[in-house]
């Protein structure tokens, strides 16, 4: 089972490439944080219905896309447009690949500021319902409290 973490590294990745020379944060952005840079959240997840044998899971993200200001906290405007173009078409193809799953892209939308936009995308997996029996999720949280354990013990 693909999880939301390996999701929101497959965002930040296509982010990364798109702008390689800047800063992507996941999550949480610090506060003394310098532009340009972008910060790739999880926003939610939605449970569908997909058949009698299966769901669909909507994974809502959302791109925070800073850009320079001046010394009265003004930006370019037509550099944030272009930049949030080529945000938007990182899911013009229809479909975003993490791990060995494909995401299809259901919406791709904007909100526009002075000094940032935000590209908000819905993608959705399917799944069996089988995959959210304890049994099958156990090996995946044993996984993960072992990768938490791992940076978490970084004295050795």
């Amino acid at each position: 089972m693909i999880t939301s973490n390996d999701i929101i590294a497959a965002v930040s990745g296509a982010v990364e490439k798109l702008f390689p020379s800047e800063p992507v944060y996941e999550n949480l952005v610090p506060q003394d944080f310098s532009r340009p840079c972008n910060l790739v959240e999880l926003i939610g997840i939605t449970l569908g219905e997909l058949s009698p044998g299966g769901v669909e899971l909507l994974y809502t993200y959302r791109i925070t896309d800073f850009v320079e200001v001046d010394e009265r906290h003004n930006s370019h405007l037509p550099l944030l447009d272009l930049r949030t173009m080529l945000l938007v078409g990182l899911f013009a193809k229809g479909y975003l690949k993490a791990g060995d799953r494909a995401l299809k892209v259901r919406s791709c939308t904007t909100a526009h500021n002075l000094d940032f936009t935000e590209t908000t995308a819905i993608l959705s997996l399917a799944y069996s319902r089988t995959d959210f029996d304890p049994a099958a999720v156990l090996p995946t949280m044993e996984q993960l409290t072992l990768q938490t354990n791992t940076k978490e013990d970084t004295s050795i």
